[in-house]
C-alpha cells in the first residue's frame, strides 16, 4: 500500500537526498533539472511567491518515486489563475517524475491530489516528453475522475549522433558539407584548438569546480550579444548570473557539466556551455568573440562538439527550443513536447482558460 508524503519546505527535502539520488539514477532520460541540488537552486532564486509541493510516494518505508510540483499564480487572458505545475519555468526543455516506476508515482500522486483540499484552478504539467511519458499522465488523471487534455508544447531541436562524424556530415546539404569542411580546414590552419571540460562526479561537496574556466566564459559572454539581451536568461545577465554560477557548481560536482571552448593564440574565442547525463547533451548557451568572425567560430565550435561527442559515445545533442532558423542546418531530429491540463470544474477562470486553449490549439491545427 503506497502513501504520499507532501513536503512544502525546501530544507526538509535534504532528509530525502539519498532516496532522491538513487531514484534519479534510475529515471529514464533524466536531466540535471530533475536533481535535488537544481531544485534547491531554483527555489533559492525563483521560489518567491510560489508554494512548493513535492510529493514523495512511499511503499513499506521506502521512497519509490518523487513528483516535484509548485503552485503559482499566473496572469492569463482569463485573469489570475492558480496553477499546479512542474518547477521548470523554461530553464530546460523536458521534465517529469523522478524514479523508474513513473506510472505508480503518478497514480499515487493524482489520487492524493484528488483527496486533498483543492488550492489550484488548473493542473498544467508542461515540458512532457511523450516518448518517456507514454500517456501515463493522461491515463492516471482519468483514473481519478479528472478530465485531462493533451496539448502541444514547445518542441526541442536535436542532433541524433551516428557512429562517425563523416557519416553525420554526409547527411547535410552539399553546400553545408562544403562549409563545414572549409571552415574546419581554415581554423586548423589558423591554429584554432578546442578543449572540453567534463569532470567526473565527486561524491562530496569538497571538489572545487573550474571557476577560472567558468568566469572566462562569463567574461566572453559580456562581450557578445548576450550582454544586450533583455530576457534575463544569459550567463552574464545580472538577474541570472548567480543562478547560473550555482548551477555550474552543482552540475560540476554531479559530473553533469560540459563546457567546450575554442582558443586562438592562447585566447578563448568561443565557448559552448552545456549539461550532460547518460549520453544526452543539452546545449544551453554559446558565445564567441566578435572580432573572430573571420574564423567562423560558431560553425567550428559545433563541428568540434559533434565530433568529440561521437568519440565519447554520446547519443544526442539537444539544442533546445526556439531559434530554429539558426539550428536547422545542424539538426536531424525534432523532439516533441506536450502539456497535460486538467481544469477544475469549480473554477470560472480555469474554464474560461480551457475555452481559450481549445480555440488557440484548434485554430493552430486547422
Amino acid at each position: 500500500m503506497s502513501e504520499v508524503i507532501e513536503v512544502n519546505e525546501i530544507e526538509d527535502l535534504r532528509a530525502y537526498a539519498s532516496f532522491w539520488n538513487r531514484l534519479h539514477a534510475k529515471t529514464p532520460r533524466a536531466t540535471f533539472f530533475q536533481t535535488l541540488p537544481w531544485l534547491e537552486t531554483y527555489w533559492k532564486f525563483f521560489g518567491h511567491g510560489k508554494k512548493l509541493r513535492v510529493l514523495l510516494v512511499q511503499v513499506d518505508c521506502d521512497i519509490k518515486g518523487i513528483l516535484p510540483l509548485v503552485e503559482q499564480t499566473e496572469r492569463t487572458k482569463a485573469g489570475p489563475v492558480r496553477i499546479l505545475t512542474y518547477p521548470l519555468d523554461g530553464w530546460g526543455p523536458f521534465y517529469g517524475p523522478v524514479g523508474s516506476d513513473q506510472a505508480a508515482t503518478l497514480y499515487a500522486a493524482m489520487q492524493y491530489l484528488q483527496a486533498t483540499p483543492r488550492s489550484w484552478d488548473l493542473i498544467d504539467l508542461r515540458y512532457v516528453d511523450p516518448t518517456v511519458d507514454r500517456g501515463r499522465i493522461f491515463n492516471t488523471m482519468r483514473c481519478h475522475g479528472m478530465s485531462p487534455k493533451v496539448l502541444p508544447w514547445n518542441p526541442s531541436y536535436a542532433i541524433q549522433l551516428p557512429d562517425d562524424f563523416e557519416q553525420y556530415v554526409s547527411t547535410r546539404s552539399s553546400k553545408f558539407r562544403a562549409t563545414i569542411r572549409r571552415t574546419l580546414r581554415k581554423a586548423e590552419e589558423a591554429g584554432v584548438t578546442s578543449s572540453r571540460y567534463r569532470p567526473t562526479p565527486c561524491p562530496t561537496d569538497n571538489a572545487e569546480p573550474n571557476f577560472a574556466l567558468y568566469d572566462e566564459c562569463v567574461l566572453l559572454a559580456r562581450r557578445t550579444w548576450q550582454a544586450c539581451s533583455t530576457t534575463g536568461t544569459t550567463l552574464s545577465h545580472p538577474e541570472a548570473a548567480n543562478y547560473f554560477r550555482e548551477c555550474f557548481v552543482h552540475a560540476s560536482r554531479l559530473g553533469m557539466i560540459d563546457i567546450m571552448t575554442l582558443r586562438h593564440e592562447d585566447r578563448m574565442i568561443a565557448f559552448s556551455y552545456n549539461f550532460h547525463h547518460q549520453g544526452n547533451l543539452l546545449g544551453l548557451r554559446m558565445g564567441y568573440e566578435r572580432d573572430s568572425k573571420q574564423l567562423t567560430p560558431g560553425t567550428v565550435m559545433m563541428s568540434h562538439q559533434i565530433r568529440d561527442s561521437i568519440d565519447r559515445g554520446d547519443k544526442l545533442i539537444d539544442l533546445g527550443p526556439e531559434h530554429l532558423e539558426i539550428k536547422s542546418r545542424w539538426i536531424n531530429r525534432t523532439l516533441e513536447s506536450q502539456r497535460v491540463c486538467h481544469y477544475s470544474r469549480l473554477s470560472l477562470s480555469a474554464n474560461v482558460l480551457r475555452m481559450g486553449h481549445w480555440w488557440k490549439y484548434h485554430r493552430q491545427a486547422a
